[in-house]
């Protein structure tokens, strides 16, 4: 019985020492959920990387908007070999405007050590061999609904990167590229109404 009181006195002590301990820290206020955070409040960027920094996202959108810029110079010479008078206006000015965002994009992806591939990916050397076979109409055709399909990706490509983009140049790379690709896709669909209703 002695024995049992004791161990019980021993218990009890131990657990009055764990609750006089004080609780542990709780965890500094720039690292708890800063979504809710007034955005003034000191400390919230800690630990955010800078805006000079690219991360997996900026990388990949400067590699595939390349392939697919390059592609669109490639099928636009294309356009102006074989394509109808409307299509070879409308190939030439994708060479024009896609060869000068190349240059810049090539800059962009150099400053922050991004290697662009220099070829094309194997769905637009898949539509460049079936565009090289056709001629008249129906190249016409095939290369404009090609263009629409390109520019659409390339819309989603570049407002993904506005929105998930780190790096501050390739971002306004993408703002400022944005509205070009637009007018491109809207050019592409007036070309295929005029194609189809003619």
């Amino acid at each position: 019985m002695a024995r049992l009181s004791l161990l019980t006195l021993g218990f009890v002590i131990i657990a009055a020492v764990h609750a006089a301990d004080p609780p542990p820290p709780s965890p500094a206020p720039e690292f708890t959920n800063p979504g809710f955070a007034n955005p003034d409040t000191p400390g919230l960027m800690a630990g955010k990387p800078t805006a000079t920094v690219p991360n997996t996202v900026d990388m990949l959108f400067l590699k595939q908007l390349g392939m697919g810029s390059r592609a669109e110079v490639e099928l636009g010479k294309l356009a102006k070999q074989r394509g109808g008078d409307a299509v070879k206006t409308f190939g030439g000015h994708m060479v024009d405007d896609h060869s000068a965002a190349n240059s810049k994009l090539a800059s962009l992806a150099r400053s922050i050590h991004v290697e662009v591939p220099e070829t094309l990916d194997p769905d637009d050397e898949a539509m460049r061999r079936e565009l090289s076979g056709l001629q008249g109409d129906a190249f016409n055709l095939r290369y404009v609904d090609s263009q629409i399909v390109d520019h659409q990706k390339a819309v989603e490509l570049l407002i993904h990167e506005i929105g998930s983009g780190q790096h501050g140049g390739t971002r306004q790379f993408a703002a400022q590229t944005l509205p070009t690709v637009m007018a491109h896709l809207e050019a592409a669909r007036a070309l295929h109404d005029q194609l189809v209703n003619r």
